[in-house]
C-alpha cells in the first residue's frame, strides 16, 4: 500500500507537470503552425455549430479542405470547444480547441499507469515508468499543442488497451471496450490497429462470444462516416490516388515493392541522426525520420520554423535537437527491449496480447501506408501517425525498468532523470 501511496504522488506530480507545460504551450504556440492547420481549423469552424463537412476530392481540394478524409470526431470536440471560447469573448478561440488536447494526453498518462497495474499488480515501478514515458515523450508533447486529431487518437486508442485488459476480469467492459474502438474510428482511421490486435487477442482468449458485441458497437459508431465516404468519394478510408512516385511513366500505378528504394527501409540515417536530425536530412528514410520526429523536431514546426526564409535551424537550435536525439536513445532501447520481452510472453497471458501486439501491427500499417503514398520528402512519416501505439511502447519501458536490480537500477534510473531534466527546456514552447 505504501508503494502505491507513493505511486499516486508520484503520477500526481507528473500529471500536475504535463498540465502546467500544457497550458503554457497552448498559451504561446501559433495555432497556424500546427500540422495542416490550413485545413484542420475550419474544418471545425464548419462543423460546429454549421454541422458543414469539408467538400473536397482527389484531385481538386477547395481552401481549407485538405483533411476531408479525416473523420469529424475530434473537430467536433474542438469546434464545440471554440464556439463556447468564442461565446465568453476568449481572444484567441481556437487556442480552446488546441487545449482539449491537453486533457486526452492527462487521461492517457493516467489510463496507461492504470493498464500497468491492472497487468502486472504490485508492480508499481511499471506503472510510474510507463506514465512518466508518455509524460515525456516529445512528440506526444508537441501533438497535445497542435489543432490536430493525434492527442484524442492516443487517448482513444489507451482507452480501448484500458477496457480490453478490464474485460478478462469484469466482462462488462466489453461495452465500454466496443464505444472506445468505435469512438478511435471517428477521429483517424489508424485507430483501426487497435482494432486489429483487439480481435486477434478475442480469438486467441476464446472469447467469441464477448467478440460479437465488441465488434458491433465498433462498427456502429463510425458506420454513418464510411457511408458518407463511401458514397461521395467511393472509398471509406483514404480517397486518394497513388502519389506520382507510385505511378509508371505511363500513369499505372506501381507495385508495392517497386514504390520505394531499398535505403527507405534500411537505412541508418547515421551520423546525422544525431548530428542533423532535421529536414532535409535522411528524407524519405523511414527509421532515422521516425526516430527524429518521435524525440526531435525534423519538420521544423516545434523548435525551430522551418520555411523559405529559414530552410534550416539556428546554431542554437541545431544543438537542442542533437540533445535531443542524444536523450531518446537510452528510452527507446529500453521501450523495444521490454516490448520484445512482453510480446515474447504474451501468448501466455491473453489479457496483455493487444497491448504486446499494437507496436509491431502500428509499425507494419504505417510502413504500408508510406510505401503506398511515397513522396520525396518523406512527410508521410510522421511520428504523431504513430502515436496511438505510445502507450504499448510506454508499458514496454515499466517492463524493461522493472527487470532492473541494484547498480543496474540506479545507474539507468540517474540516466534518465538527467535525460528528462535536459529535455525539459524543448518540452516547453
Amino acid at each position: 500500500m505504501a508503494g502505491s501511496r507513493r505511486t499516486d504522488l508520484a503520477l500526481t506530480a507528473l500529471c500536475a507537470l504535463v498540465a502546467a507545460i500544457g497550458l503554457w504551450n497552448v498559451a504561446h504556440y501559433p495555432p497556424g503552425r500546427s500540422y495542416d492547420a490550413p485545413d484542420n481549423i475550419p474544418y471545425a469552424d464548419k462543423l460546429i455549430p454549421g454541422l458543414h463537412l469539408p467538400v473536397g476530392s482527389a484531385y481538386h481540394l477547395p481552401a481549407g479542405a485538405g483533411s476531408y478524409y479525416t473523420p469529424p470526431g475530434y473537430y467536433a470536440v474542438a469546434g464545440t470547444a471554440d464556439w463556447i471560447a468564442g461565446g465568453i469573448g476568449v481572444g484567441d478561440r481556437h487556442r480552446a480547441g488546441m487545449a482539449v488536447n491537453v486533457l486526452f494526453l492527462l487521461g492517457s498518462v493516467l489510463l496507461v499507469a492504470r493498464i500497468a497495474r491492472e497487468l502486472w499488480p504490485g508492480h508499481e515501478r511499471i506503472a510510474l515508468g510507463a506514465g512518466a514515458f508518455v509524460a515525456f515523450l516529445p512528440v506526444a508533447t508537441i501533438a497535445a499543442t497542435m489543432f490536430h486529431p493525434e492527442s484524442l487518437s492516443f487517448f482513444c486508442s489507451t482507452l480501448a488497451l484500458w477496457a480490453g485488459v478490464r474485460s478478462f476480469s469484469d466482462r462488462r467492459f466489453v461495452w465500454a471496450l466496443g464505444v472506445a474502438l468505435g469512438a478511435g474510428q471517428l477521429v483517424r482511421a489508424f485507430a483501426l490497429w487497435t482494432v486489429a490486435v483487439t480481435v486477434i487477442a478475442f480469438l486467441v482468449a476464446r472469447r467469441f462470444r464477448d467478440l460479437i458485441p465488441v465488434l458491433a458497437v465498433a462498427l456502429l459508431i463510425p458506420l454513418p462516416w464510411y457511408i458518407h465516404q463511401t458514397v461521395k468519394y467511393g472509398s471509406p478510408l483514404f480517397p486518394r490516388p497513388v502519389t506520382p512516385l507510385a505511378q509508371t511513366a505511363t500513369g499505372k500505378p506501381k507495385p508495392l515493392w517497386d514504390r520505394q528504394p531499398a535505403a527507405f527501409f534500411v537505412a541508418p540515417g547515421i551520423p546525422q541522426i544525431v548530428t542533423a536530425p532535421y529536414v532535409p536530412h535522411f528524407a524519405n528514410r523511414f527509421w532515422p525520420e521516425l526516430y527524429a520526429g518521435v524525440w526531435g523536431d525534423w519538420l521544423g514546426v516545434w523548435t525551430w520554423n522551418h520555411g523559405p526564409a529559414t530552410p534550416v535551424p539556428s546554431a542554437a537550435e541545431r544543438h537542442r535537437l542533437q540533445v535531443q536525439s542524444v536523450v531518446g536513445i537510452l528510452p527507446t532501447l529500453l521501450a523495444i527491449v521490454g516490448w520484445i520481452a512482453l510480446l515474447a510472453g504474451s501468448l501466455r497471458t491473453p489479457s496483455r496480447l493487444a497491448v504486446a501486439l499494437l507496436p509491431a501491427v502500428g509499425l507494419l500499417g504505417l510502413l504500408y501506408f508510406t510505401v503506398s503514398y511515397p513522396v520525396p520528402d518523406g512527410d508521410t512519416i510522421k511520428a504523431t501517425y504513430l502515436l496511438t501505439t505510445a502507450a504499448s511502447w510506454a508499458l514496454g519501458f515499466g517492463y524493461a525498468l522493472d527487470r532492473l536490480r541494484g547498480r543496474a537500477w540506479i545507474g539507468l534510473a540517474a540516466l534518465l532523470a538527467v535525460g528528462a531534466i535536459a529535455e525539459l527546456p524543448f518540452l516547453i514552447y
